[in-house]
């Protein structure tokens, strides 16, 4: 404890109801609610039930909770409600366990097999973009899942998904992510007991997408893929080197039904809204096809991704501006300091990529689209600053992939297509565990040779 934490409390979030404090605000406007965030510093309550959870607004304090002191906290209990949903895999293990499991996932995310995911990423692009038609309008948050759960197939399973599967996977991620969603928010525990037709859909939602997991596992099971293997395979062959242990048929589970519902959504979403932003900015689009069209040619590999600059400037402005991530929340498990003010064992913080991402003090003009702030010469970002996938011994295990998936699909859409926003039609953001636009429309206008920026 320093001698300048003081005794005083944080301040509290404007908008406290009486008895749900800011669950209202969190059910249903969850987006803008968090945007009013950024006018606080370092630290805010916010009440989602009889005890507040405070907002850690300062990159320095998320840097210090997730990285440099993460020995003194541990995943919040929103986190155990998680766990009927996606067992216990690294998206709500801890401890000795959540190391042993990320050290056996490690190697399924090599370079050198994100180099042979990234291939299949940009074939399954190329077949979704060439699909479309001219004049044609685009449902580009339903276009960007579905394609996101083809590649995830793909290279989970090394296997295109047959129609009815592949529906169930489409009906049942969105009504899991709401459900557990509003789970965490539930203060009181209550909602998850009562007998709604939203707790039923729920229920079959989850029994549903468990059978088409169920199937997947044990088909892959019987009959290993010839050649380069696929996530699933490199997950059952996976051996723990201290002990050879492997894991048991839950823990593949648990793992697979982590991949498949958080990457399929957040990758779509992320797509999505930097197709949105290229609709808003066709300056911004036409470096982009520029860019794109000077690496014309072969298919586009993991090589060729990374001699994108600008695109990769671009994907990353998207991740910052419109981050697809929802809140991460972590328990005190000693008494801590904070931002100058003591916090007791318990305690429970949040911190949202979106506030820190949109936070003036360190993004000048957040709200403007702007993908050359990322350029070299530019100032450097605090670190904690921006962290589109965590941080620390819980950042995303999937970044590489999710980011060469983003690079792959924004090279074949652009090179063919110039996405126009259809006038007169409402995007907002919806928040289900996710951020994703809803009512993203867009029409698919053919690409000109004579385009240049």
């Amino acid at each position: 404890m320093t001698a300048a934490a003081r005794p005083t409390s944080p301040p509290v979030a404007r908008g406290r109801l009486p008895l749900i404090g800011h669950g209202l605000h969190m059910w249903r406007r969850p987006l803008e609610f968090l945007d009013t965030l950024t006018a606080y510093d370092p630290v805010v309550a916010i009440h989602l039930g009889p005890k507040p959870t405070y907002v850690l607004t300062s990159p320095d304090l998320v840097h210090r909770v997730m990285v440099s002191e993460a020995a003194d906290y541990a995943k919040g209990r929103s986190f155990e409600k998680l766990r009927d949903y996606l067992g216990n895999g690294l998206a709500t293990s801890e401890g000795s366990f959540h190391l042993r499991q990320r050290r056996l996932m490690q190697p399924a995310f090599h370079h050198a097999h994100i180099a042979h995911y990234a291939r299949t990423m940009a074939d399954l692009a190329t077949a979704r973009a060439t699909s479309w038609r001219p004049g044609q309008d685009i449902d580009v948050t339903q276009e960007m899942h579905d394609l996101s759960l083809a590649v995830l197939t793909s290279t989970l399973f090394s296997t295109a998904l047959d129609e009815g599967l592949a529906a169930e996977i489409r009906d049942t991620v969105p009504v899991v992510l709401r459900g557990m969603y509003i789970r965490v928010l539930d203060p009181t525990n209550l909602w998850q007991r009562l007998p709604t037709p939203g707790n039923r859909r729920l229920a079959d939602a989850h029994r549903r997408l468990r059978h088409v997991i169920d199937r997947l596992i044990g088909a892959r099971r019987g009959s290993p893929p010839d050649g380069e293997p696929d996530l699933l395979t490199l997950l059952l062959r996976a051996e723990d080197a201290p002990t050879a242990d492997t894991m048991t048929y839950q823990q593949v589970y648990d793992e697979v039904v982590t991949l498949l519902v958080a990457g399929t959504e957040t990758v779509a979403g992320g797509l999505a809204w930097l197709f949105h932003e290229l609709g808003r900015h066709p300056d911004i689009d036409r470096a982009l096809y520029e860019e794109v069209r000077q690496q014309a040619g072969a298919p586009f590999d993991l090589d060729r991704l990374d001699r994108l600059p600008r695109t990769r400037r671009t994907v990353d402005e998207a991740l910052r501006m419109r981050n697809p991530g929802g809140v991460t929340i972590r328990r005190a498990v000693t008494d801590v300091e904070l931002g100058g003010h003591r916090f007791p064992r318990g305690t429970e913080f949040l911190f949202s990529a979106l506030v820190l991402h949109r936070n003036p003090r360190h993004f000048p003009e957040p709200t403007r689209f702007d993908p050359d702030r990322w350029l070299p010469d530019r100032p450097a970002v605090p670190r904690g600053a921006f962290v589109p996938f965590g941080a620390g011994g819980h950042q995303c295990i999937g970044e590489s992939f999710a980011r060469a998936e983003m690079m792959a699909t924004v090279a074949a859409v652009v090179s063919r297509w110039r996405l126009e926003p259809v006038p007169g039609r409402r995007v907002r953001g919806v928040m289900t565990s996710t951020n994703h636009p809803s009512g993203l429309v867009m029409t698919a206008r053919p690409r000109t040779t004579t385009e240049s920026p």
